[in-house]
């Protein structure tokens, strides 16, 4: 059987980084998992990747093409809020309306009764 090289220096290296852990652990009293979240986080940010494409008629179309639809979203949002002010507008009117034609048809309706009245007297 043949016997690895790296027996002790696996054995040395895994006590290293449970003595460690475990003296964070009792110290400062940090979970090794946060410890490793925390490492991982640090190699991922340091590991990016930049890619800009040259500006060309396609691109930049798509570009215009975005921007048009922001503006559409605007315009509709403030229709949206403008239907929704009219209709408020278009209700008080109709009860305004309402209103008055239950005031005149009880005026109406008074007059009646007066001249009643008065042809009975």
């Amino acid at each position: 059987m043949l016997k690895s090289p790296f027996k002790f220096p696996i054995y040395f290296v895994s006590f290293l980084l449970i003595a460690i852990f475990g003296f964070c652990w009792i110290i400062y009293n940090v979970n090794p998992l946060k410890i490793v979240k925390y490492l991982g986080a640090q190699v991922a940010s340091g590991v990016g990747l930049s890619v800009k494409v040259p500006e060309n008629p396609i691109n930049t179309w798509a570009k215009q093409l975005k921007e048009k639809e922001l503006n559409l979203k605007e315009r509709e949002e403030l229709l949206a809020k403008r239907e929704a002010q009219s209709r408020v507008i278009y209700i008080l009117i109709l009860s305004l309306i309402t209103i008055l034609f239950f005031l005149i048809f009880f005026n109406f309706y008074l007059d009646f009764r007066a001249r009643h009245k008065y042809r009975k007297a």
